[in-house]
């Protein structure tokens, strides 16, 4: 399980495992590689898997933030030039003359499609399996399932208002508990309002909490500074800089990959959870049907978390794929 030299000279960490023809997986954000192994697990007699851990997660969580203009400000940008370095790697030591398979989750989808529009990567995928992600994060005139479809407005609104929280901390390596209490305190509701977000429209089983309920247990034993450092701990973000790259680079997309997926001519099979508050279903179903040789999966009853709301049918599903 190698770090890899990324361009900027940092160490990407990339969980390798398996045999056999080699897959790509890129994760969504939060994701570490770790999380793929239980779905992957029937596949690794006769598949080798590359997970990369991106920038941030995982044990790649030290990398620095890139400082060059184009990556700074554009996570995704980064993502695709570290996924880049990373194809390289594996071409040196696997024979690719035929391509790669893809596997490519939310965020990482993203990722690829940015490849594809920038990088000529749809020439080096073999199979793309796309989960659950929209090509088009933005809304516009002629779209309207980017992200957060139709309550992309409040999503945008809270957005602004924990990066203007966060400006003066934006360059803080350090871990969130770290932040004044003050801020921590006007933080962690504004957290909650994004988390509660991704349930609208979802049916809510009765003992699903929001975010700040889930931790009153926290508020009641111990003094309100410990409480918002045991819930910070929680987040997947291990630092405020990290936080601060993430949010601002998805305020400021507006890059439109419909034209460069319809050109895919390879395979592809479009995961989709029916339910999917982040990224609409209509919208990615549309764009399925548009491509020349793809197939659906349409995950009734999940949302965007497919993976984890139904993970047998995952599991089967990745199989059935990784066999041919």
């Amino acid at each position: 399980m190698p770090y890899y030299t990324m361009p900027d000279q940092q160490r990407l960490f990339v969980r390798e495992i398996g045999r056999g023809r080699p897959v790509l997986i890129l994760s969504g954000l939060g994701m570490s590689s770790w999380q793929w192994l239980p779905f992957i697990a029937s596949s690794l007699a006769h598949r080798k898997f590359y997970i990369p851990d991106f920038r941030g997660f995982g044990r790649s969580k030290d990398c620095q933030i890139p400082t060059d203009a184009d990556f700074a400000c554009d996570a995704i940008a980064s993502h695709w030039r570290d996924v880049a370095c990373l194809v390289e790697h594996i071409s040196a030591v696997e024979n690719l003359a035929h391509g790669i398979d893809l596997i490519a989750y939310s965020m990482g989808a993203t990722t690829a499609m940015h490849g594809m529009k920038y990088g000529n990567f749809s020439h080096k995928i073999k199979r793309y399996i796309h989960i659950d992600q929209s090509p088009c994060i933005r809304n516009q005139s002629d779209w309207q399932f980017g992200l957060y479809g139709d309550q992309q407005a409040v999503f945008l609104d809270i957005l602004d208002r924990l990066l203007h929280l966060l400006t003066p901390y934006r360059q803080l390596h350090q871990p969130l508990k770290q932040l004044p209490l003050h801020i921590k305190q006007l933080f962690l509701p504004l957290f909650d309002e994004f988390v509660t977000l991704q349930k609208v429209g979802l049916p809510q089983h009765k003992s699903q909490k929001s975010y700040s309920q889930r931790f009153t247990f926290f508020e009641q034993i111990a003094p309100s500074n410990i409480a918002k450092t045991m819930q910070l701990k929680l987040l997947p973000f291990h630092s405020v800089d990290y936080l601060f790259w993430y949010l601002n680079s998805y305020r400021q997309h507006q890059h439109d990959y419909r034209a460069v997926l319809f050109s895919l001519t390879t395979p592809a099979h479009f995961l989709i959870g029916q339910q999917s508050v982040l990224y609409p279903a209509e919208g990615q179903i549309d764009i399925a049907r548009q491509l020349s040789d793809a197939k659906l999966h349409i995950f009734e009853g999940a949302g965007h978390a497919l993976v984890a709301q139904q993970p047998i049918r995952f599991s089967r599903l990745m199989y059935q794929l990784l066999l041919d």
